[in-house]
């Protein structure tokens, strides 16, 4: 059984898609999509372990255990095999599902995520969980939207940034802390071209934490990946650009669920 919090939206019958969130929300951060995506397939939101309504992950969590966690709530609901959307956080677990479980990855969407964690970014890390332990997740909360968004989005949208602030806070300490470690150890970079899902890569024109080039060598270095740059949006696009990354992702799921 299960450990995580879970939901599933629309036909049974219809195909599946799974959608993995970024660290220190849930679920609920696909909200601007699940009802025009759950019209045509079976939309499933899983809350990884410490993060919404789900248990504190249990020992060393690496990303291979966070997609253990996925394939027990796909194996609960009895679904054999599912395309994935992953966005930050929800991308690493999203490759490491795909790299483990490739027979269950019917198509993979990989948005504003990296496949490799170098020196320099660990190190930054290590300083928020510095943070972390002298001041709790509320005081990283600001400077963490302040990277999520475009200045023009985050002047223009209070309201949705006081909601994504409260997702946040609702996230444990080892939850947190876990995630941290598994993207500290996140090293598929070189194991990409094993992924033979049709896939489709996200980034933003403004992502500074994942800048299009870096987004680049990930498609690169895939067999069958399909890269799109939005404009006008940095780390959240689903949320900064709800209509256009819905559709975007929407018209690829389509294409490959039914050819």
């Amino acid at each position: 059984m299960t450990t995580c919090a879970y939901w599933s939206q629309g036909n049974a019958k219809s195909p599946p898609v799974v959608l993995l969130h970024a660290i220190a929300t849930d679920s609920s951060l696909w909200a601007p999509q699940v009802q025009v995506w759950s019209s045509v397939f079976r939309v499933i939101g899983i809350d990884l372990p410490g993060h919404g309504g789900s248990a504190d992950p249990v020992g060393v969590s690496g990303l291979e255990q966070y997609a253990d966690n996925v394939r027990e709530v796909l194996d609960e609901l009895g679904v054999e095999s599912a395309s994935f959307v992953g966005l930050s956080f929800g991308g690493m677990v999203a490759q490491a599902f795909a790299l483990k479980y490739p027979q269950r990855t019917r198509a993979l969407v990989l948005a504003h995520t990296s496949a490799r964690t170098e020196k320099a970014v660990k190190e930054i890390w290590d300083g928020r969980i510095r943070q972390f332990e002298k001041d709790g997740l509320s005081a990283q909360i600001p400077s963490t939207i302040e990277r999520w968004f475009t200045r023009t989005f985050a002047a223009a949208s209070p309201l949705t940034l006081q909601w994504l602030a409260g997702l946040m806070e609702r996230t444990t300490e080892k939850g947190y802390i876990s995630a941290i470690h598994a993207i500290q150890r996140l090293d598929h970079l070189d194991r990409l071209n094993e992924i033979s899902a049709d896939t489709l890569i996200i980034v933003g024109e403004e992502d500074s934490a994942v800048p299009p080039a870096a987004a680049k060598i990930i498609a690169e270095k895939m067999k069958n990946a399909t890269f799109v740059v939005l404009e006008a949006a940095a780390h959240l696009s689903n949320l900064e650009q709800p209509v256009i990354f819905t559709e975007t992702v929407g018209a690829f799921l389509s294409r490959s669920n039914h050819g």
